[in-house]
């Protein structure tokens, strides 16, 4: 009997994180705004599809497109490293930080750049 409630209690957190990071997979649809001016940035609706990465748990593919003329045109994929800690999926790459955080059917993240200037924000909606 002890060794069933030990074991319970060391899986808990386990299956706790993989619950809590299945909260981000999914559609996504919503904006995505510049912050950083006199850049090339422009605002842009997008569709985020965030997935599993096989064989490396803890971590998603997210394929980002934006609509343009009311057609989808990828922008590209990253994998993002879901951090049980404060609750977000994290991306750090050449161009800088993504973050992205859940709260209940929306999610919201920004992009900072490696000088530590926040160049763009994304607020989505989880579509059926």
């Amino acid at each position: 009997m002890l060794f069933a409630i030990v074991l319970l209690a060391l899986l808990a957190p386990a299956a706790s994180g993989a619950d809590d990071l299945s909260r981000f997979l999914g559609k996504w649809r919503g904006d995505s705004s510049c912050v950083a001016r006199n850049t090339a940035c422009h605002d842009e609706t997008v569709i985020y599809r965030l997935a599993n990465l096989p064989n490396k748990p803890g971590y998603v593919l997210v394929s980002a497109d934006k609509i343009v003329n009311g057609n989808a045109i990828n922008m590209g994929t990253l994998e993002f490293r879901h951090d049980q800690t404060q609750q977000m999926l994290v991306c750090e790459y050449s161009q800088g930080v993504w973050r992205f955080k859940r709260n209940r059917g929306r999610m919201e993240g920004k992009l900072t750049l490696q000088d530590g200037t926040e160049f763009r924000r994304v607020t989505l909606q989880r579509e059926p």
